[in-house]
């Protein structure tokens, strides 16, 4: 997917445009855009599978990150299928990565009372590329496909 390895490139970009006097905003921006990497690794990996190509665009504004976020949260569910399973541990990686980087955005972008440094951003930007690659050793198997579905219209359990 080149727009999200761009981004993942932009991340690592932003990490270290600083050696001297990193900026608190290039870290920050490492962060987000980190997230958004794999955020669009997945998008556009769901849309792809749309037949009119003329629609994917619409469908790709689809996605809500709250729902992308409770479709990872199922994945750690019990019940999800054959937990020990190689593919599905691929898949529980990148949807906890997924978790954790969404958080890790939402810090970097409202709470501003929070410093980020350099090794952390780059443990962000690592734990993407792990995600990246567990992505490419899944893509084409049913649980991948699934998954994708699930991450445009998995509903709340809210009451």
């Amino acid at each position: 997917m080149p727009y999200a390895d761009d981004l993942l490139e932009q991340a690592r970009h932003l990490a270290n445009r600083e050696p001297k006097r990193p900026r608190q905003a290039s870290w920050r921006r490492a962060v987000s855009t980190t997230y958004y990497a794999l955020f669009h690794l997945l998008t556009t990996a769901a849309v792809a599978k749309w037949k009119p190509s003329r629609q994917r665009s619409a469908l790709a504004r689809a996605f809500d990150h709250s729902v992308m976020n409770q479709a990872c949260k199922k994945t750690n569910d019990k019940n999800f299928p054959a937990p020990n399973a190689p593919k599905v541990r691929n898949l529980k990686r990148l949807a906890n990565i997924f978790m954790q980087l969404q958080q890790q955005r939402h810090l970097a972008d409202y709470d501003n009372s929070k410093p980020w440094g350099r090794t952390e951003v780059l443990t962000h930007i690592d734990m993407a590329q792990e995600a990246f690659d567990n992505w490419a050793l899944i893509r084409e198997e049913e649980i991948a496909e699934d998954f994708l579905l699930q991450l445009l219209i998995e509903k709340s359990k809210r009451n």
